[in-house]
């Protein structure tokens, strides 16, 4: 008789922790992060959305005026050469402007990026930081140089912390090759990012493209192992079929122009 009444007891138990409702942990409210670092990060660079395009010095604008003077072009010319990092969430007409400007370049120098189970072109949802079902690309920013206001070379961007940041898509125009626009609009990305004490940079290449990142940019090739190790942190990098993941350790920052700006400062100290 005792062990049925333990057996009711138990059976009693159980039937109330079925009926009771389950008490679940909510998602915060409002924007929050993970960390104090993704926080600063965030907000740096909500900051230099704000403050738009950004003149670049003499000191990498010499890189313009050989690539002039190699091609036999006019290394005096007057041009207006500006970098500026543009979210598709936070757009204004004139970055909806650049971030088109920046689509078209995308197709000009790639086909159309087309996920098999959702079906858009994922270039603009790329370049614009859209979601899609199953797809995370909110988080992606789209940097771009401009020359006379006119967007010639443009890159995504996505930061997950201090640890890494992944740029997977870079293009420049066509009628704008082997001017050293690119080399600039990625001497920026850098800066930014040594700027934030990202820590890695990781790009993909196409196969005929490897030679360049390895032996211009310093990148160097990870192996599977490594990638899966990425993988395995959390670090949900966007990956194409027939293409390469590189890496590069960012070069510590350096005090240029765009971290002269007191509101960038105040963010990173």
């Amino acid at each position: 008789m005792k062990h049925l009444f333990l057996f009711i007891g138990i059976a009693l138990l159980l039937m109330a922790e079925i009926q009771s409702p389950v008490v679940q942990q909510e998602i915060p409210k409002g924007k929050w992060f993970c960390c104090s670092d993704c926080s600063r990060i965030h907000s740096t660079l909500q900051r230099l959305l704000n403050c738009g395009a950004e003149k670049l010095p003499d000191s990498l604008l010499n890189v313009i005026r050989k690539k002039y003077v190699e091609k036999g072009l006019d290394a005096d010319i007057n041009i207006d050469v500006r970098w500026r990092l543009l979210s598709g969430r936070f757009a204004s007409p004139e970055t909806r402007l650049f971030l088109s400007q920046a689509v078209s370049i995308f197709h000009e120098c790639f086909d159309p990026i087309v996920d098999v189970t959702t079906g858009p072109d994922l270039i603009p949802c790329m370049v614009y930081g859209r979601n899609l079902k199953g797809q995370e690309y909110g988080g992606m920013y789209c940097a771009v140089l401009t020359i006379n206001s006119f967007v010639v070379s443009a890159g995504i961007i996505r930061i997950f912390g201090q640890q890494i940041a992944e740029l997977p898509l870079v293009a420049t125009g066509i009628a704008f090759h082997g001017k050293g626009y690119f080399q600039l609009l990625f001497s920026c990305i850098e800066k930014l990012l040594g700027l934030l004490n990202v820590k890695n940079i990781v790009l993909l290449a196409a196969k005929e493209a490897e030679s360049i990142w390895t032996d211009k940019f310093d990148f160097r090739k990870l192996t599977p192992d490594q990638l899966g190790e990425y993988r395995k942190s959390g670090y949900q990098m966007v990956i194409f079929k027939g293409t390469s993941v590189l890496l590069k350790q960012v070069p510590p920052c350096q005090v240029v122009n765009i971290t002269e700006r007191a509101e960038l400062h105040n963010d990173v100290d």
